[in-house]
């Protein structure tokens, strides 16, 4: 059934699209599965740039909570996305999630410096794509939630702007910050001047 469902999407893609009946593929092209459904999405890059922007900008987002709060509460997930839209709203940090994320010294190479970045993930040595599963689901979902509500969510770091690990020694800029919250295994602070 799920053929004869997959066909009759390819047919009337081809039929609206034209093609002559043949089927140019292009790296934006998409197949979104949803409730084990197939769900057809056609990212032409020259018409969708916002579109697709936004998408790189959530995924460096899902990343983030993915790699430092996956198995975290929700709060704790929240909290991590919080502390990234607050440093991109900080003229202290760059202008974007990507940029935020990814921000930190390099090589030459591009490659990061290892143990120098902002979120500790990126530059541990580890690679870096995540592996299919339910808790990458959860954290793009959550992603997905926040860039569609960003505008309305409640702040519940209290505008922090770092965090660290609470099993962890303070950081050596702790002490130009004040603790806003502890949520989970991270402690969140706020710079005294933003």
């Amino acid at each position: 059934m799920k053929k004869v469902f997959l066909f009759l999407i390819m047919f009337l893609i081809v039929g609206a699209y034209g093609n002559n009946g043949a089927i140019e593929s292009t790296p934006e092209e998409k197949i979104i599965i949803q409730n084990d459904m197939p769900h057809f999405m056609l990212q032409l890059d020259n018409t969708n740039k916002t579109y697709n922007e936004t998408e790189k900008q959530i995924t460096c987002m899902a990343k983030n909570i993915f790699y430092e709060a996956a198995t975290e509460s929700t709060a704790g997930k929240l909290a991590v996305a919080q502390v990234t839209l607050n440093r991109v709203k900080s003229s202290r940090f760059p202008n974007t999630v990507c940029e935020v994320v990814y921000e930190g010294p390099t090589y030459r190479s591009g490659l990061p410096k290892r143990d120098r970045c902002q979120f500790s993930w990126y530059c541990d040595g580890k690679g870096d794509d995540p592996k299919e599963g339910r808790l990458w689901r959860a954290s793009v979902k959550l992603a997905k939630h926040i860039f569609r509500y960003k505008e309305n969510m409640v702040d519940i770091t209290d505008g922090a702007t770092h965090y660290h690990a609470n099993y962890i020694a303070n950081p050596r800029w702790a002490d130009r910050t004040k603790v806003t919250t502890s949520i989970d295994q991270h402690i969140f602070y706020r710079f005294f001047r933003l």
